[in-house]
């Protein structure tokens, strides 16, 4: 951001919209394109609501004449008669002369802060997100609204050189949501056209920032109409999955079942299904289970573990293992010896799951040497939280974050190729997660601490999303990432469920439904 973002006025303070921003179709009349004559972008301004559009914004990037440009826009929201909103580029002053409904500002521009001081909170503030870097601090940000541009190359805007991208685009997309949640609208700008909308909408923007391709043809009526509809405008591996071509990956969870419905079995085919990835599953356990607490737990006897992991993968190309709760000595054996058989090089997370969110225990204490003898060996990723690590090591519970690093460090040394310590028992705005990899890298990873009583099942969703970003051939410290992205994002949805009277469950298909 500019100098400004150092005053006090551009102070962080929490990011609320105040108005609601539709970006299906957000069109820029830009006075490169379609000229400086007032009544023309007035008219070129009502074709394009009538077409569609849900969004204007008047755009003159050198503005040599503050007086014209004034009467210019005051013709437009004359024009559009308060149909839609009408947005200024850049120029608060001129913004607040003419009476639009907000702004829109570069990196280079005035600080939203003090923007939205000046403009008030009924005002739409948007903003450009050229780097992820800029995405990260959204989370501070008054905006109602982002655009991540520019995607493709054009002649009508200063870009990046190269241009994003999709995948560039994906994942800024990414870490805005990161930042701020799944409920900031996001748009995509420069390029955009009939030929490419649907593909940037595929890659998870909410709309199009459209110059050329609207007010350069010869009817903006026509152009206007295909915009994206609502239901279509994320895709269903949430923020920053990218689109897979070809038959589903398949990766298989083997966890306890949660008759709740938000943690273990459930929670992981939720999990899979948001991500792209289809789920098969091996039942260990079944819990009498809900929000408030485990009331009964009844083990799958050890041999019929066995069955279900050879019925699995004697018949589907698993892609990535996710292994949850095993609370029986002899299970984690047939899990091992199963694993042995079969998974060969298919890559493994185990969260070793002891604790229900309510406190309740799930496993024996006899079964922890186990797992930790035959099963942290085997496994790609462990992801154990705080007092998970305590107890796999033996150790009280790490106190800050030299603790953590080296308690992961002593895991990988008990012969897990990473570790995943998480955040989410810490304290303090931001819940951090360290991950250390057996070359000793350590890599850590922080989100907002999202204020929600709704927690069930969180561990259980961030190890099997890792393991479905394994499916789709991620790396592991990217498949870790946009698993810590997607759990975040259901996290700040997870008060819309209303399930149950105690820990509710995420809200796993947030990017879906709401």
């Amino acid at each position: 951001m500019p100098a400004s973002a150092t005053s006090p006025a551009a102070s962080p303070s929490t990011p609320t919209g105040s108005r609601a921003v539709d970006l299906r179709l957000y069109g820029l009349l830009d006075v490169g394109v379609c000229g400086a004559d007032g009544a023309r972008l007035a008219e070129l301004g009502a074709e394009a609501v009538a077409g569609g559009c849900t969004l204007l914004q008047y755009r003159e990037k050198y503005i040599a004449d503050a007086r014209a440009a004034l009467a210019r826009i005051r013709a437009i929201l004359a024009a559009v008669g308060g149909r839609v909103p009408v947005l200024v580029n850049d120029r608060v002053d001129l913004a607040l002369a003419a009476g639009a409904d907000g702004v829109h500002l570069g990196q280079g521009d005035l600080h939203p802060a003090d923007a939205r001081r000046l403009l008030g909170e009924g005002a739409i503030i948007g903003l450009t997100l050229k780097k992820p870097a800029q995405a990260d601090e959204l989370y501070r940000l008054p905006v109602d609204y982002a655009c991540i541009g520019g995607v493709f190359a054009t002649t009508s805007k200063d870009n990046p050189d190269p241009p994003v991208g999709l995948d560039g685009f994906a994942s800024i997309a990414f870490r805005a949501r990161l930042a701020r949640g799944a409920g900031l609208p996001l748009g995509a700008i420069a390029g955009i056209g009939l030929d490419n909308a649907a593909a940037v909408v595929a890659a998870g923007a909410d709309g199009v920032a459209v110059i050329t391709a609207l007010f350069g043809a010869e009817s903006v009526r026509q152009p206007a109409r295909p915009r994206p509809a609502r239901a279509d405008r994320r895709r269903p591996g949430g923020a920053g999955r990218r689109p897979m071509s070809g038959p589903a990956p398949i990766a298989v969870t083997i966890a306890g079942s949660d008759s709740g419905g938000g943690a273990g079995i459930q929670a992981d085919l939720k999990t899979f299904s948001a991500l792209g990835v289809y789920g098969a599953s091996v039942i260990t356990a079944l819990t009498a289970q809900n929000t408030t607490g485990v009331q009964g737990i009844h083990d799958v006897p050890a041999e019929f573990v066995a069955r279900q992991i050879d019925s699995v993968f004697s018949d589907l190309a698993v892609r990535a293992v996710k292994i949850g709760m095993l609370s029986q000595t002899a299970v984690i054996a047939a899990v091992a010896d199963g694993l042995a058989r079969h998974a060969g090089s298919i890559p493994v997370v185990l969260d070793p799951v002891m604790v229900a969110t309510s406190g309740d225990r799930l496993i024996t204490d006899d079964a922890v040497a186990t797992l930790r003898e035959r099963l942290l060996p085997r496994a790609d990723l462990i992801t154990p939280n705080l007092p998970e690590a305590a107890v796999l090591l033996g150790e009280p519970v790490a106190a800050d974050a030299a603790a953590i690093v080296a308690q992961a460090r002593r895991l990988v040394a008990l012969g897990a190729r990473a570790v995943l310590i998480k955040g989410g028992h810490g304290a303090g705005r931001e819940s951090i997660d360290h991950l250390v990899t057996a070359d000793g890298t350590l890599r850590t990873l922080s989100a907002p601490r999202i204020a929600t009583r709704n927690t069930h099942g969180t561990g259980c969703t961030l190890s099997a999303a890792v393991a479905a970003g394994l499916a789709q051939g991620l790396a592991l410290p990217e498949a870790v990432a946009e698993a810590k992205a997607y759990l975040t994002a259901a996290l700040a949805a997870a008060d819309s469920l209303a399930v149950g009277t105690g820990h509710g469950p995420v809200h796993h298909f947030h990017a879906v439904w709401t």
